[in-house]
């Protein structure tokens, strides 16, 4: 029994679908026509982060005379064709996790960075919207991941405690943020691997959704929040 956990929120962009590939190649893309150059680790340095804090950093390192509405305005529209010419791939493991969470009686919400719009439109083509009882996107809340404002508005959105939610994220901001809203977190690098210090929040770090699923049953009740969090209904 599943006891101790009614609620399972999934972050998007790198865990459930291959979007980075794309993201990474339509932000290089759009500075490049503005004149600038993007190397990739200054590309993994964007990954989980909210737009405002994208442009901060981006000033900080192109300078404040970066057209940064005119960039972002353009990766999107290129970073969108192509999604939609070349269609986005799903991560394996996907369907299997969340059909079986569907079938445990398991509330599953969706906390993402991503555009509202964008996002129902990924999961509508992919053919999961279904399963997601709530949508949280950066829009909905005042601060981005690491802050934990977008698991905290899931959970009051599922009607459940944050000690009741299990998320499953990939990037390292993702972790902190879940481990802030006193969730247990899991995470499943894509670009990004955890540091020791962002292991030592999560539960545990798998290599894919699939791995992940391999705990369901027996071992998922047993499921504890790291560190000094600790779940209520939990001796």
């Amino acid at each position: 029994m599943l006891s101790s956990y009614r609620g399972a929120i999934f972050d998007m962009d790198g865990l459930l679908f291959d979007t980075e590939s794309i993201a990474r190649w339509a932000w290089k893309q759009a500075l490049k026509e503005h004149g600038y150059i993007m190397s990739d680790n200054l590309y993994r340095s964007l990954v989980g982060r909210d737009l405002s804090w994208r442009e901060k950093l981006l000033k900080k390192v192109y300078g404040e005379s970066l057209p940064f509405d005119s960039v972002t305005t353009q990766r999107i529209a290129i970073g969108d064709e192509r999604e939609l010419r070349e269609g986005l791939p799903m991560k394996p493991g996907v369907l299997d996790l969340l059909g079986r969470f569907n079938e445990l009686g398991m509330m599953i919400g969706l906390a993402t960075g991503t555009g509202r719009t964008r996002a129902i439109r990924r999961l509508t083509n992919a053919g999961i919207n279904q399963y997601f009882t709530i949508i949280v996107t950066s829009e909905d809340v005042a601060e981005g991941k690491p802050a934990p404002d977008i698991f905290l508005e899931a959970s009051h959105r599922m009607n459940i405690t944050p000690a009741e939610c299990i998320v499953f994220e990939d990037s390292c901001v993702g972790v902190e943020a879940a481990f802030e809203a006193g969730m247990c977190a899991i995470m499943v690098p894509d670009i990004e691997q955890p540091s020791p210090e962002i292991s030592n929040l999560a539960y545990g770090v798998f290599k894919s959704l699939e791995e992940v699923g391999e705990l369901l049953p027996p071992r998922f009740k047993e499921l504890k929040v790291p560190g000094n969090l600790k779940h209520p209904n939990m001796n």
